[in-house]
């Protein structure tokens, strides 16, 4: 589709637009479903998905305390470990029965797996609104909180050669909101924030990351929940790419 002089004119002040990706672009498919039927594979069954989840939950938020941004900081503990020990600790919680063994064999497939378009979707909108954006001649990246295998599953779902570059806060070694990883990108390519906008969901980790360092934001919000500028908020994805398109956005 051809671009709209609106679309054109919101974006003129801005040199670089940045995406990010779980929840505003990509969708994991019910996480939980997967590692139960990875469980199965590996000759653990009937795992219940309601523990797994509860399981999952502690854990997850266990190694984000002790090992934040998937151990980038724990020198003896690289990002696939980090999942590892993860998996480990979630099943586990699950069953404490399980040997080393099992748990290592669930973990290194849930690592590839999850690195695969069988896990992931496309979000209404988003490879239009990507590809809208580079056509205006923008330089497009994405900063997001991942493991350095984001470019991976980026490739996986067909957004081979769509961005400029890929930013992890693993590799920046800080995460969103941090106004240090929004920094990066702008230093690299010698651009001033102001020229600058970010896209994604989260309204503390994306827009008000974007807006406390000298972005602007445009936030992605499913839930309506209020606190941001509804100047600069849309229920969709596909809203947003709607306005940009056909109404004046006020900067």
């Amino acid at each position: 589709k051809m671009l709209t002089s609106q679309f054109v004119q919101n974006l003129k002040r801005f040199r670089l637009v940045t995406f990010d990706v779980t929840d505003t672009l990509l969708r994991l498919e019910e996480p939980m479903r997967h590692y139960q039927q990875t469980a199965a594979d590996c000759g653990v069954a009937g795992v219940d998905r309601g523990h797994l989840e509860r399981c999952f939950r502690q854990q997850f938020s266990a190694m984000c305390r002790e090992h934040p941004n998937f151990g980038s900081q724990s020198p003896d503990l690289n990002w696939q470990q980090w999942w590892m020990q993860l998996v480990a600790r979630t099943f586990g919680c699950v069953d404490d029965r399980l040997t080393p063994d099992q748990l290592a064999k669930i973990g290194h497939r849930l690592i590839a797996h999850f690195r695969t378009n069988a896990c992931w979707s496309h979000i209404e909108g988003a490879r239009e609104l990507v590809q809208r954006v580079r056509v205006a001649g923008k330089c497009v990246g994405v900063i997001s909180n991942f493991d350095p295998s984001l470019s991976q599953v980026l490739t996986a779902m067909g957004y081979a050669g769509k961005f400029d570059f890929v930013l992890t806060s693993y590799e920046a070694g800080v995460m969103k909101p941090d106004s240090r990883i929004f920094n990066i990108p702008l230093q690299r390519l010698s651009i001033q924030a102001e020229q600058a906008l970010h896209i994604g969901n989260k309204l503390d980790m994306d827009y008000a990351g974007a807006l406390n360092s000298g972005w602007s934001g445009l936030l992605v919000d499913e839930e309506g929940r209020t606190g941001s500028d509804r100047r600069h908020t849309f229920v969709s994805l596909a809203s947003l790419l709607q306005a940009l398109d056909t109404q004046q956005i006020q900067w």
